[in-house]
């Protein structure tokens, strides 16, 4: 049932835009990050928002990527930095020159492994499925707008494959997603906008659906490595 959905959604698939509203630049596929790499987390954006998202805060300090995912869909590259334990993971976009130009931290929020047909239905249903609805509402009652394509009416949700290359060895997902915002009413300078990730994934023979919380995170915060200007190559 995953499959067959999988294919329908593909027909009307639009694109994935890294930043909400707008087109991204184009990715960089070679960004220098790798697994085992430390870096210090600032916990500032975390503090300022308070109970305002529903985001769980990373650990302070320095910490180490468990895992490193490079997503490929619609024309972009998204990259992420998996946190020990995978709960957490930073997803940034990198310019052809290499340097970070969006950065967001998401934490997971909810997990759903639907039992059969009619529940996966009512995630990835073409015409009501909840992945691409305009508006997404979390358990607690908040309402969320489509950022991805933002408007009324269902659109199909973003077709994103995914290499997540772990000590272990690199496994391979598909993603069915989109990116949901609404304002967190804190006051500057406490983040303005929080994101809800919604996807559909397949690894193997698994299926499941993941809820992440998130928010922007200056790239300036944070000491990750940028890839080198490979415009001379």
């Amino acid at each position: 049932m995953f499959l067959w959905l999988s294919r329908r959604a593909a027909g009307g698939t639009t694109g994935t835009g890294a930043t909400a509203g707008r087109p991204p630049p184009p990715g960089s596929a070679e960004a220098g990050f790798r697994v085992g790499m430390t870096f210090p987390i600032d916990p500032s954006p975390f503090l300022l928002a308070g109970s305002a998202t529903k985001v769980q805060a990373p650990p302070g300090g320095m910490t180490n990527v468990e895992a490193v995912g490079t997503l490929r869909g619609a024309g972009v590259v998204l990259h992420r930095l998996y946190l020990p334990g995978r709960q957490g993971f930073f997803q940034v976009h990198t310019d052809a020159a290499g340097a970070i130009d969006e950065c967001r931290y998401f934490s997971l929020l909810d997990e759903v492994t639907p039992a059969d047909a009619r529940e996966w239905g009512v995630w990835l249903d073409p015409a009501e499925g909840m992945i691409g609805w305009p508006a997404f509402q979390t358990r607690d009652g908040k309402t969320y707008g489509r950022a991805w394509v933002p408007g009324g009416g269902r659109v199909s949700p973003q077709m994103l494959d995914e290499t997540v290359q772990a000590l272990d060895g690199t496994a391979q997902r598909r993603l069915q997603a989109m990116l949901y915002a609404a304002p967190t009413g804190a006051a500057p300078p406490a983040p303005p906008t929080e994101f809800v990730m919604v996807a559909a994934i397949q690894a193997a023979d698994q299926a499941w659906v993941e809820i992440h919380a998130g928010i922007d995170v200056n790239p300036a915060a944070l000491a990750l490595p940028a890839a080198p200007d490979r415009r001379s190559a």
